[in-house]
């Protein structure tokens, strides 16, 4: 389809990614967290994510969840053609991909969804897309489903906004595809800082940021993000009320780190916010501090609220994960409010029991004296740090899955992950990709990733 038609940058594919905070499990942990109840899973559930993409977070959590039905919707037929291979491959049976804008989407015959989430996309469509894909979640979410959607933030992109508007603006009258349209911008935006532009000097995604970015990200992320005709960052007030309009209230957020004020706020920032009694209103403001250029938020409808013993119970049977080998894990979460530490006995003990494999809180804290709650909170700490994450109570094999992810090509290699038994995929550092699959030297700092890897994707 032509970029102009749909209102979205489509002569350029996006890049492959595991999207960690996606999980049936990391979004019900998000839901306890703030003492809604998620929805229940044991006899079988529904999962839809919108703009899929390659659809590699719903394909590692269909090979991972056999109890569970996969939907990955995406505007770009080559997206879900290449999905559909990996997917065959792998001989993956309970996922189904559609290649069809929110607009065909709405009508379609398809099961209610217990969840829906969405990354990125809403901020890069057009308003009339996004009623679209409000309408489609308003007729397809199972009522005490859940709802994420991670979006580009205010005021966090305020400064950073004066880039965008100019690099798509140059962008537009340039010639070629979207990736070398964006190359030309970007070259004329680097000459403008160069000679001086006042306005572009006050952007750190100019000045730094677009660096580090290189560094990190795959080409094709470029006019992805900066070049799409309705982007738009949100305040989260004007996210809930949107999403008000279809009777979605909010639960909280997907990404752990910004869960608790205790990890993000300083004591001065806590008591300023203390004078705003509207939910909402404080949440707003709570942005002025965090300063934060996106979001991950979930929202719920007519989700039943759980009394405080009820909630720690769930949370103390929930199954927790290593990401990384025990050795490696850093007991220690950098915020905008400075360093925050937990390097503890109670820290220690999670991560010492999860090295044999996942386990839940209350079967760690079953072979401890430390108290329960010391555990949970600091297992929280542990999964907003990344250093643990929810997971499945089950193991589903991998073995084929992975086996078709090594066969990617350079597309993938540039950012690999592998999938993990218990339901949710790691990226891997290079020289351990290397060694996964070449039997490539490790080098002595990463020698404990070989017993990790063999422990946890069989």
């Amino acid at each position: 389809m032509a970029a102009r038609k749909t209102g979205y940058v489509s002569d350029v594919l996006y890049t492959r990614h595991f999207v960690p905070w996606m999980a049936p499990a990391r979004l019900d942990l998000a839901a306890l967290s703030f003492g809604v109840e998620p929805p229940d899973r044991r006899e079988g559930f529904a999962w839809c994510e919108l703009g899929c993409g390659y659809a590699d977070t719903g394909t590692v959590l269909a090979a991972t969840h056999p109890k569970g039905i996969f939907h990955g919707i995406d505007l770009i037929p080559a997206n879900i053609q290449a999905a559909r291979r990996l997917s065959a491959r792998a001989g993956i049976a309970n996922q189904v991909l559609h290649a069809l804008d929110f607009a065909q989407a709405i009508d379609r015959r398809l099961p209610k969804f217990d969840y829906i989430v969405a990354h990125g996309v809403y901020s890069w469509i057009e308003d009339a897309s996004r009623h679209d894909f409000r309408r489609f979640i308003d007729r397809h979410l199972t009522p005490g489903g859940l709802v994420a959607l991670s979006y580009n933030a205010m005021p966090g992109w305020a400064s950073d906004q004066v880039f965008q508007y100019l690099v798509r603006a140059i962008a537009a009258s340039a010639a070629g595809k979207s990736p070398a349209r964006y190359r030309a911008a970007e070259a004329v935006v680097r000459r403008l800082l160069e000679a001086g532009a006042p306005a572009l000097k006050n952007s750190p995604l100019v000045t730094t940021g677009l660096r580090e970015l290189h560094k990190l990200s795959h080409p094709a992320y470029f006019p992805l993000e900066y070049l799409q005709p309705g982007w738009r960052a949100f305040y989260v007030t004007e996210m809930r009320e949107q999403m008000a309009e279809i009777g979605l209230e909010p639960v909280g957020s997907a990404d752990l780190v910004q869960s608790f004020d205790s990890f993000v706020l300083r004591r001065a920032w806590r008591d300023a916010l203390a004078e705003i009694a509207e939910p909402g209103l404080r949440e707003l403001a709570r942005d002025y501090f965090l300063n934060q250029g996106l979001r991950t938020d979930v929202f719920g409808r007519g989700g039943k609220r759980i009394a405080d013993p009820e909630r720690r119970r769930r949370l103390m049977a929930c199954v927790f994960s290593l990401t990384r080998p025990a050795p490696l894990v850093e007991y220690k979460l950098p915020t905008v409010a400075g360093m925050s530490r937990f390097d503890n006995p109670a820290a220690r003990s999670v991560v010492a029991s999860l090295a044999g494999g996942p386990r839940s809180l209350a079967e760690i804290a079953a072979d401890t004296t430390l108290p329960k709650q010391s555990m949970l909170a600091n297992a929280l700490a542990l999964s907003a740090a990344g250093a643990i994450r929810p997971v499945g109570p089950g193991a589903a094999s991998v073995v084929a899955l992975n086996k078709a992810l090594s066969k990617l090509g350079k597309s993938f290699a540039s950012r690999p992950y592998v999938a993990m038994s218990a339901g949710t995929a790691i990226e891997l550092a290079p020289e351990v990709w290397r060694h996964l699959w070449h039997r490539g030297a490790l080098p002595k700092r990463l020698a404990p990733w070989r017993a990790f890897l063999t422990r946890h994707l069989s």
